[in-house]
């Protein structure tokens, strides 16, 4: 039962006119997430506070998105003050990211990391053979396996999607990336004789 979650559709608004508008909110194992907790102080906290790039705002101690928009405000000024006449800025928004991640990438780059190899082990065997119903007002589905995606309601689960997505960089390293999760804010300052944002766009969609 430690790898099964029950899943509730909650609106994200109050009129619901697709099932698009509904955020699904897995419901896991109390004291699985207990001692999820602990592996993440004792092994996984100090290796992702310094694995992690400062591009990421979200789940990590002291960042907050309110640091993630003044980032963006000092580094537009500081452009707008030096060469630049413009800056572009691109919203990034990955659809259904946490539910799309391949477990075998995020598995590789697990083992890059300076974790002990047992717990890194422990973390490839956390996400395999999962498995999630939905629950509505007392009605349960039948559990279905799951083999892509970053467990939902778990404490590890956006460790592990920031893993994910660390090496999502910049082409010029005069762009900046601004990243909240799975929100990605790509700014690029341009001018008459050189704008990078397209190769820019073009090197994130592949």
């Amino acid at each position: 039962m430690w790898k099964h979650a029950n899943v509730l559709p909650v609106p994200k608004q109050s009129i619901l006119n697709s099932l698009n508008q509904l955020r699904p909110i897995s419901l896991t194992d109390t004291i699985m997430r207990l001692f999820e907790r602990s592996v993440f102080k004792t092994e996984i906290a100090h290796v992702t506070r310094h694995a992690i790039d400062s591009d990421q705002f979200a789940y990590k101690e002291g960042h907050n998105s309110i640091m993630a928009l003044i980032k963006c405000q000092h580094t537009w000024l500081r452009w707008l003050e030096g060469d630049a006449k413009y800056v572009r800025v691109l919203s990034i928004d990955f659809r259904k990211a946490f539910d799309s991640v391949p477990h075998d990438i995020l598995c590789e780059k697990l083992k890059k990391l300076p974790i002990n190899p047992y717990v890194t082990n422990w973390l490839i065997s956390f996400m395999e053979d999962r498995k999630q119903r939905v629950v509505v007002d007392g009605i349960e589905t039948e559990y279905l396996n799951i083999n892509r995606g970053v467990p939902q309601g778990t404490v590890l689960g956006p460790v592990l999607f920031s893993i994910m997505v660390n090496d999502i960089k910049t082409v010029n390293p005069i762009n900046q990336l601004v990243k909240f999760a799975d929100d990605m804010t790509l700014e690029v300052p341009g001018n008459e004789n050189e704008d990078t944002s397209q190769a820019e766009v073009d090197s994130i969609q592949t």
